[in-house]
């Protein structure tokens, strides 16, 4: 089809490539898109919203019932990072389209049943409560925690207990009355019934401020954000320069980005990936999380020696969702010696104590249940 929707990836192209061209009227100029960075705005939209509405951004969801297939297993085309196709057409028409499933993706465990994956997970609980009553300054206990970031009223959270996910799913949201509508919605999660066991949880907190409602290094699942950084991206209007020290609210736009970057990185465990949906190519998204030394770095090649103090991430990935007109990037947190300038053999042994940790933890899953999909 020859039909452009600005709402799709070759009307995003259009739009994130019109904000950068040198003839663009100021870097002070926003394309019409709401305050998506204001609580008040996020309030406001869900303040006559009943407890069982559903939005899910982009149509991302989990359910094969859904008319996209859903993502349990879906449908990709790489999609090259340092390449940029300046003819008008998408850069990845002709990769070669792959299956792969969600679990093998965010390299989690999907068990057959829910029952499984609630035995698991309390297994998993007592062995890390063991752990700590042994070991006072242990904090890095296995987990297969997901947080989904601005949650909003979408139902992934559940849809991935229901598939037989460990978890536990910590959803976090800027808005306290989606929030409240969210706890409302799945009571049944939360009672405090010793019959229930808890796995889901909700929390009104900043991403951009630094997720304070979670200790460092304490979700080793992996991070998913179905639409933050992109809607961010959109208001925030054209990427300031290198040498642009003129609009302080412009750079301000771009530090809210990288604030939830750092956020993220700050809560993962090490090799653990953070995920997140956008309709931006990687010549746009990536210089805007990354930053534009950031993004420097990542684009040097072997001949070029990065600086190890920008070295927060690894193995960077995108990929196009052949049937949701989005793109899909993942992002791992690099081991600890990747990103510190000094060689600390304590801070180095510790990360390599803690990948020897997940490995042994992985081969227990395995022992524990032949079923598991990891």
């Amino acid at each position: 089809s020859t039909t452009m929707s600005l709402f799709g990836l070759r009307g995003r192209k259009f739009l994130d490539a019109l904000q950068h061209h040198p003839s663009f009227p100021s870097s002070r100029f926003r394309l019409p898109c709401p305050p998506y960075d204001n609580p008040v705005f996020w309030d406001q939209l869900y303040k006559n919203m009943e407890y069982d509405q559903v939005n899910e951004w982009g149509g991302v969801d989990l359910s094969s019932s859904s008319s996209s297939g859903g993502l349990l297993q879906f449908r990709c085309q790489k999609v090259p990072i340092f390449s940029v196709n300046n003819d008008g057409d998408e850069s990845d028409d002709g990769e070669i389209i792959s299956t792969t499933s969600f679990a093998d993706w965010m390299d989690i465990t999907q068990l057959d049943t829910p029952e499984e994956a609630i035995q698991l997970y309390q297994q998993q609980r007592e062995q890390n409560e063991n752990q700590s009553d042994n070991n006072h300054n242990d904090t890095n206990n296995d987990n297969e925690a997901i947080l989904i970031l601005g949650c909003g009223n979408s139902k992934l959270g559940e849809q991935l207990l229901i598939n037989s996910f460990i978890g536990p799913i910590l959803q976090l949201d800027i808005s306290s009355k989606v929030i409240q509508l969210m706890t409302q919605r799945y009571h049944k999660y939360l009672s405090s019934d010793d019959s229930v066991v808890k796995r889901m949880e909700f929390m009104v907190d900043d991403a951009s401020t630094g997720l304070t409602s979670l200790e460092p290094e304490s979700v080793g699942g992996g991070v998913i954000d179905k639409g933050l950084v992109d809607v961010l991206h959109c208001s925030a209007g054209p990427i300031s320069s290198k040498d642009d020290h003129d609009d302080d609210d412009h750079h301000h736009d771009d530090d809210m980005i990288q604030r939830i970057m750092n956020s993220v990185h700050n809560v993962l465990q090490p090799s653990r990936p953070f995920i997140f949906f956008s309709r931006s190519e990687p010549q746009w998204m990536l210089r805007r999380v990354f930053g534009h030394d950031g993004y420097d770095n990542l684009m040097s090649d072997g001949s070029q020696r990065r600086r190890r103090s920008k070295m927060l991430w690894k193995d960077v990935e995108v990929v196009k969702l052949v049937d949701y007109d989005l793109l899909l990037y993942k992002l791992v947190k690099a081991e600890k010696e990747d990103y510190n300038d000094e060689d600390d053999e304590e801070e180095q042994m510790g990360t390599k104590n803690s990948v020897i940790k997940r490995q042994s933890y992985l081969k227990r899953l395995k022992g524990g249940s032949k079923k598991s999909k990891r």
